[in-house]
């Protein structure tokens, strides 16, 4: 039948009688830290452990002076931080271990020595995480779940345990994990700080009646332990002895199966090698019989290879004989065809010479042609340009009679009317045959000679034609008038008709001996 470690009348019976009036959980935290930061209590409950509120108040003040904040604490060594909480303080080795390892394990897991991501942390996350840290005391972590996230959790020193058991509620074989254990168990979690409340009642009570040896309670506690502890070290080793011999009869077996597997497969291996030589020497000798084989055919084709060359050479023999046939004539070919191209290259110069020579001939001919038809249009063009201003020469002098006889106009305006339309009708007459003869020339296209021949007549006409106008204009001026007009146009119209008639002849004729 398994004993509880504490004895549940007598314990009930002490928290009862220590737990009076309103529990109280005020802890004092280091300077420049805020009263609610979570590490400042872990630092707070760290020297609270195993000691009293005045002992902790006075460690916090060396401290301060000292550091900074509770990093500081981290980065010293341990020989420092005993020197800076007190050498006397109870139990300063051990703490300083202790808080050094814990706030260590904080800053591999934060990366930063704090503890206020715990702040919105569920309270499993909380509980698991403070209990979880390296060295941290059962005391430690639920005093801080306490007063720093009001999670209420078993909280229970050495020194509160041997108190327990002087007064009969604990057996002597139970530790402090085992109390805290018990605690948990059977007690609600509202009931949990009004049992801290006690045991703090009850280990300050015992402080002060000790004095300065306060300290032995623990060692009291230690003490007893440590036959527990060697016969529990003792037993512990005898376990794992037996263990680790079973472990070692396990490895045996095993190596011996091991072993027997490895021989296996060396036999398999061996076996299997025996075959793939078996194998290879097979293949060995089906391939020196390939290679026999390969070297026969290769001989053969050689053979084959040396004959058929023998051919290519007599046909490489009879070609080039051939081709030297071929090319002599080639040769004799190309010589005919060079002769043959020179002289109908000669004779090709030479009716080339006698083509440009005839055409020299024919163009300076043309040229000399063009040179006379050019002056006779020319000697045409200046005695028709002296017949114009003759023309209005006696044109000037008939409006000049015509203005000093303007009064006698008017007195024979009728008779004047018939002479006119008279005029008019041997104006007609006149130029009925030039007009004809123009027509005629230029459906003809007469020769250069003819043309001018032509034009010369018709300019005398004109003339004569224009001479009879003007002396009846002076005798009858309103008749000279449009007789004037008449013979005029008629007169540019012939030499018009006699210069194009002659233009284009000259180039019919050039373009013929181009051609």
């Amino acid at each position: 039948m398994k004993v509880e470690p504490v004895r549940g009348p007598k314990f009930a019976a002490l928290v009862k009688k220590y737990g009076n009036g309103t529990p109280s959980f005020a802890t004092p935290v280091l300077n420049g830290c805020e009263p609610n930061d979570p590490l400042a209590i872990l630092l707070a409950n760290y020297l609270l452990w195993e000691s009293t509120p005045a002992l902790v108040e006075e460690a916090l003040g060396r401290i301060a002076r000292t550091v900074v904040d509770v990093n500081d604490l981290r980065v010293m060594l341990e020989r420092e931080v005993v020197e800076v909480i007190g050498e006397k303080y109870p139990f300063v080795e051990e703490r300083a271990l202790r808080l050094r390892a814990t706030l260590n394990d904080i800053f591999r897991r934060q990366h930063r020595t704090s503890l206020d991501h715990l702040r919105n942390a569920s309270r499993k996350d909380q509980r698991a995480y403070l209990e979880g840290l390296s060295e941290i005391p059962p005391f430690v972590a639920g005093r801080t779940l306490l007063v720093a996230f009001e999670l209420p959790a078993p909280i229970v020193d050495d020194t509160a345990v041997e108190l327990l058991h002087q007064q009969g509620a604990v057996e002597p074989t139970a530790t402090t994990v085992d109390v805290v254990q018990w605690i948990g168990r059977t007690h609600r979690v509202e009931e949990l700080p009004k049992v801290h409340h006690a045991l703090s009642q009850l280990a300050t009570e015992a402080w002060t009646a000790a004095g300065k040896n306060g300290h032995k309670i623990r060692g009291a506690y230690l003490g007893r332990h440590a036959g527990f502890r060697a016969a529990e070290e003792s037993e512990r080793r005898r376990v794992e002895e037996e263990k680790l011999a079973k472990v070692r009869e396990a490895e045996r077996i095993a190596e011996e199966k091991r072993l027997a597997e490895v021989a296996r497969e060396q036999e398999r291996q061996r076996l299997k090698l025996e075959a793939e030589q078996a194998k290879v020497r097979a293949r060995a000798e089906r391939e020196a019989a390939r290679v026999a084989a390969i070297a026969e055919r290769e001989r053969k084709i050689a053979a084959r290879e040396a004959e058929r060359i023998a051919r290519e050479a007599q046909r490489a023999k009879e070609e080039a004989r051939r081709q030297k046939e071929a090319e002599k004539l080639r040769l004799r070919e190309e010589a005919a065809a060079q002769k043959a191209a020179a002289v109908r290259a000669q004779r090709e110069r030479k009716a080339a010479e006698q083509k440009a020579k005839r055409e020299k001939q024919e163009l300076a001919l043309r040229l000399k042609r063009e040179k006379a038809a050019a002056a006779k249009q020319k000697l045409l063009a200046a005695r028709e340009k002296a017949r114009q201003a003759k023309e209005l020469a006696k044109q000037a002098a008939a409006k000049k009679a015509a203005l000093k006889k303007s009064a006698l106009e008017k007195a024979a305006q009728k008779k004047a009317g018939a002479k006119k339309s008279a005029a008019k009708k041997s104006a007609a007459k006149k130029s009925a045959p030039q007009k004809a003869a123009s027509k005629k020339a230029a459906t003809k296209k007469p020769t250069p000679k003819k043309a001018a021949a032509k034009s010369a007549a018709a300019s005398k006409a004109a003339s004569s034609a224009g001479k009879a106008s003007a002396k009846k204009t002076a005798a009858k001026p309103v008749a000279k008038k449009s007789a004037t007009k008449s013979a005029t146009k008629s007169a540019t119209s012939k030499s018009t008709t006699s210069k194009s008639t002659t233009s284009k002849s000259t180039t019919s004729k050039s373009v013929s001996r181009r051609r």
